[in-house]
C-alpha cells in the first residue's frame, strides 16, 4: 500500500514537472514563476519545487537575474538526439506525398552511403510514363542530382574526400566523366541552393535536388522530383524547384535547421536544359 502511493505521488509529480516543461516551452519569451503558476494552474510552492528539481537536473535553467526561466541545455540536446533517432522517412514522408500531389512527377528521398546515395522512399507520379525505382536503390553521387546537392553542402574537406575517391563513370552519354566539370557543377548548386540531373542517371529523365539538413546546417539527405524530358514544363523554377525547395526546408525545420541570416533567395535557372513543352 505504501508502496503504491509512492508511485501514485512520483506520478503525480512528474505530470506537474512535464506541464512546467511545456508551459516554459510554449511560451514567446521566458516565464516568471507568477507566470508558471497562471499558466499552469498550479500554486506557486509547488512551482519553485518544481523548478528547483529541473534546474538541478538541466532541464530548465533561470536567466541571470533568477526571475525568469527557459528551456535547459540538457532538455535541447535530449530533444535533439530524439530527433536524430527518428528515422527521416517517417519525418518527410507526409511531405514527400505533398510534393508528388503538387507536382505530379516522382519524388525521392535519398541518403548517403558507401559514397552512393541510397533511395530510402520514394513516391511515384501517377502518370503512365514515369521514372521507375525501387527501394534501396544506391545511385551515383556525380550523375543524380541528390548526390550533387548533397556534396554541395558538405564542409570543403570532407567533400574534397569523398571526390577523392569517386569513379566518375559514364551512366548515359550526358553523364559527367571530369572532375573539374563536377566540381563547376557543385559549385553551381552551392550558389542557388539546388541541383541539376539534366539526363545524366536516366535516359530522357530530368531532376531537380534539394538537401535535407540538420540544425549544424549539415545533410542528412536529398530531395528530388525526377520528370520525362517530354513532360518538362517551361517555367521550372515556379512547377519544380520553389515547390522543392520548400518540401525540403519543411522537413530541415523539423529537423531543428534555422537558415543563417541574410540568406539569399535562390538563383533563378542558369542550366542548358530545355523544356519540351512552353
Amino acid at each position: 500500500m505504501l508502496g503504491q502511493d509512492a508511485n501514485t505521488k512520483g506520478t503525480a509529480a512528474l505530470s506537474k514537472g512535464i506541464k512546467v516543461l511545456s508551459a516554459i516551452a510554449e511560451a514567446p519569451g521566458k516565464l516568471t514563476v507568477r507566470e508558471l503558476a497562471e499558466v499552469t494552474a498550479l500554486p506557486r510552492p509547488t512551482v519553485y519545487r518544481l523548478l528547483s528539481a529541473l534546474v538541478d537536473e538541466g532541464l530548465v535553467r533561470p536567466s541571470k537575474n533568477g526571475h525568469t526561466y527557459q528551456l535547459g541545455n540538457t532538455l535541447v540536446t535530449i530533444a535533439h538526439r530524439a530527433l536524430e533517432q527518428t528515422d527521416i522517412r517517417d519525418i518527410a514522408h507526409e511531405h514527400l506525398v505533398a510534393l508528388r500531389d503538387l507536382t505530379g512527377e516522382t519524388v525521392h528521398l535519398a541518403i548517403f552511403h558507401n559514397n552512393m546515395m541510397l533511395y530510402v522512399d520514394n513516391l511515384d507520379s501517377p502518370e503512365r510514363v514515369r521514372m521507375a525505382c525501387s527501394l534501396g536503390v544506391s545511385v551515383p553521387l556525380h550523375s543524380t542530382a541528390v548526390g550533387k546537392i548533397y556534396l554541395a553542402h558538405l564542409p570543403e574537406a570532407e567533400r574534397d574526400a569523398i571526390l577523392s575517391q569517386l569513379a566518375l563513370t559514364q551512366v548515359t552519354g550526358h553523364s559527367i566523366t571530369s572532375i573539374n566539370a563536377l566540381r563547376s557543377e557543385i559549385a553551381d548548386a552551392q550558389a542557388r541552393g539546388w541541383s541539376t540531373d539534366e539526363a545524366e542517371n536516366e535516359r530522357d529523365i530530368y531532376c531537380f535536388g534539394a538537401a535535407v539538413l540538420n540544425r549544424d546546417s549539415r545533410p542528412v539527405a536529398g530531395i528530388s522530383i525526377s520528370i520525362p524530358r517530354f513532360r518538362l514544363r517551361a517555367k521550372v523554377e515556379a512547377t519544380y524547384v520553389q515547390p522543392l525547395l520548400n518540401t525540403a526546408a519543411a522537413v530541415s525545420r523539423i529537423l531543428g535547421h534555422r537558415p543563417a541570416a541574410g540568406e539569399s533567395r535562390p538563383a533563378r535557372l542558369s542550366t542548358g536544359l530545355q523544356p519540351a513543352i512552353s
